[in-house]
């Protein structure tokens, strides 16, 4: 799963934890028996709070052809990719970008 920052829109895997310590307002001797710490999870680049979910771009498959093996590299230029290679035919596919 990857994760992007709302903030600074940079795509990481693990987020940073930061350490936060809330016992400014208490007695020392209070600090000492209770430490009170509040670990959180942030962007790793700019410390924000604030990321989610990458949304995840898979190319799903628009056209297939099958074409002789000399006509391969006009479909190439033309967007589509190679899938199989036979003795004299290439099944070529062309994709397209769809967000989830």
């Amino acid at each position: 799963m990857k994760y992007q920052c709302e903030s600074c829109g940079k795509v990481f895997v693990y987020a940073a934890k930061k350490t936060v310590s809330l016992s400014s307002s208490f007695s020392e001797e209070y600090k000492e028996q209770y430490p009170m710490q509040v670990e959180t999870h942030v962007c790793p680049f700019c410390q924000s709070l604030e990321f989610d979910e990458a949304k995840e771009v898979q190319p799903e498959i628009a056209s297939i052809k099958s074409v002789d093996i000399a006509e391969a590299d006009e479909w190439i230029a033309r967007g589509y990719v190679v899938l199989d290679r036979y003795a004299k035919t290439v099944t070529m596919a062309k994709r397209e970008v769809i967000e989830k």
